[in-house]
């Protein structure tokens, strides 16, 4: 056998044997199109979806505000729970009050 016939013949078995591959990959390709085509829209795009996330983000800071808020004030009020009962407690027992079980003040600390 000589060099060309060689040749031939390697191509021939290399390209037999990379067809299979090329046509899937050939499909691959096709829907990764579709897939990027689908990012691009404006409509439904990776743009709109960055626009209505960058309009969402706001709501959600104030959101996050809110709630910060809300917890300084329990932090507040619970404080001052805790400063009236310690100076509540010298007069109940000074007045011999017993306070019921359901009036005593939980610590979930």
């Amino acid at each position: 056998m000589d060099e060309n016939t060689f040749r031939k013949v390697v191509k021939e078995v290399v390209n037999e044997t990379i067809k299979p591959i090329k046509e899937k990959l050939d499909g691959v390709t096709e829907r990764l199109d579709g897939v990027t085509e689908r990012l691009d829209d404006p409509d439904t795009g990776l743009v709109a979806i960055n626009n209505r996330l960058d309009a969402n983000t706001g709501a959600v800071i104030e959101l996050e505000k809110t709630v910060k808020g809300y917890a300084d004030m329990y932090k507040m009020n619970d404080s001052n729970i805790r400063r009236i009962e310690s100076r509540l407690k010298p007069v109940e027992k000074a007045a011999k009050i017993k306070v019921l079980p359901e009036l005593h003040l939980e610590s979930f600390a």
